[in-house]
């Protein structure tokens, strides 16, 4: 706890000296903030629209957004796009709808959402001084230098920063589990370089019966990982990963990897929104010191392991398709290796008519942490460590056909409360 206390602390010392907590609102351009209380694919929405700052604080913005949905009656759904003016153009506001049918596609859908957040933004352009620009779209060179821009007048120098704190609390007479998590992540997204930390500790207690069968665990995991990429080209990236972990389920008193990784794209990373097809190579050391002596009789060692993985997605109009397969063994012992394969589909066949799926398969023989000795019934039943498997796998699937009526945009929300809900099990 204290590590991660204090690496909280410092992380916030360092921006506080180096960002600043005032933000420069000199800059000319809309200052957009985008709260999606439903769906969005705010990448694909930044990439279409880059005439204006996306900022990460709705109290920086002098326009605001909230998208929020509601069930159709014909299956589909009413986006509602509220647009509310601050700062200068307090006052100003709006709100445009679109209605997603049962069975558009999510590429479809965001189309739709860009145009109608287009419209949304005429009015507020029309109030400046850029609304001599405003064309069907903007001027490239306009929106070159509205982004050069921001990254002058930004003083986090696009550092993003989260913390949080959960807890999580279950139980009757006779089973009770109580959780307790917190963690820090700091990122900064740049079109030549990205890097992602995050710190974070978990602490699980549960018990099982009462009085003399009672059974009582607690499991503790301290986990941080840096992701560092830079961009080389149009299809190549390179960087590097960095794992730390500590953890009672995992068997781990210390687990630390160093992995250099090379990217390459089958298409320019600018179309990613659409199709990738990446081939990835990782290689690099890990150490491990262990809670208690493995099945290959271990305390410590240093192990060196390499990795393939071949990555595809695809998200058009007739639906979306992705899939990963990967390859990798340690070289010590090559019979020590993973292999694994995972997919989604969701393809819309013809109208109403849809099929999806989602799997995942392992082959895994690569678990060197499983603790030596014989697994006990609270073990199997509890699973509060890891046992040896060299196989894991789930798989989803379904059909779906509508058909009937597409033309009831009507919203009824009776006996809905508001689409929102209270869950307990």
């Amino acid at each position: 706890m204290k590590f991660l206390y204090f690496s909280i602390f410092f992380i916030c010392c360092v921006f506080k000296f180096t960002a600043g907590f005032s933000q420069n609102k000199t800059n000319d351009n809309l200052r957009v903030y985008i709260d999606c209380q439903s769906y969005c694919d705010k990448d694909y929405i930044k990439r279409e629209i880059t005439f204006i700052d996306y900022v990460n604080d709705r109290f920086q913005a002098n326009v605001y957004v909230l998208i929020t949905s509601q069930a159709t009656g014909s299956g589909g759904r009413e986006y509602n796009l509220q647009f509310n003016g601050q700062e200068n153009f307090k006052g100003v506001n709006d709100t445009l709808s679109y209605i997603r049918q049962a069975t558009a596609t999510d590429d479809e859908d965001r189309s739709i959402a860009v145009q109608t957040l287009k419209l949304g933004l005429v009015k507020y352009f029309a109030r400046t001084a850029k609304a001599r620009e405003l064309q069907i779209s903007f001027k490239i060179d306009t929106a070159n230098k509205s982004n050069a821009d921001t990254l002058k007048k930004d003083p986090w120098n696009l550092w993003v920063i989260n913390l949080r704190l959960n807890g999580y609390l279950n139980g009757d007479k006779n089973y009770a589990s109580n959780s307790f998590s917190t963690g820090i992540s700091a990122s900064r997204v740049s079109e030549k370089h990205k890097t992602t930390t995050n710190i974070s500790y978990n602490r699980n207690k549960n018990r099982f019966g009462e009085g003399v069968n009672e059974f009582k665990f607690t499991n503790e995991n301290y986990f941080a990982n840096n992701t560092t990429v830079w961009s080389i080209n149009d299809h190549f990236s390179a960087g590097a990963y960095f794992f730390g972990q500590r953890s009672d389920y995992s068997n781990y008193d210390a687990f630390v990897s160093i992995t250099p990784t090379i990217e390459y794209n089958l298409f320019p990373y600018k179309e990613s929104t659409n199709h990738y097809v990446g081939l990835m190579y990782k290689v690099g050391p890990r150490y491990f010191n262990y809670k208690e002596e493995t099945i290959f009789l271990q305390k410590e060692e240093l192990r060196f392991q390499q990795n393939i993985s071949l990555d595809i997605s695809f998200n058009q109009k007739w639906g979306q398709v992705s899939g990963s397969t990967s390859f990798g063994h340690y070289f010590h012992d090559a019979r020590k290796n993973n292999l694994s394969f995972s997919a989604y589909t969701d393809l819309r066949l013809y109208k109403g008519l849809s099929l999806n799926f989602n799997g995942y398969y392992a082959f895994q023989r690569d678990q060197l942490n499983i603790i030596k000795g014989n697994a006990t019934n609270e073990d199997l039943l509890t699973r509060r460590r890891q046992l040896n498997s060299n196989y894991s796998f789930y798989t989803s699937f379904g059909v779906r056909y509508r058909f009937g009526s597409i033309f009831n945009n009507v919203v009824n929300p009776r006996f809905e409360g508001g689409n929102s809900g209270f869950f307990y099990n």
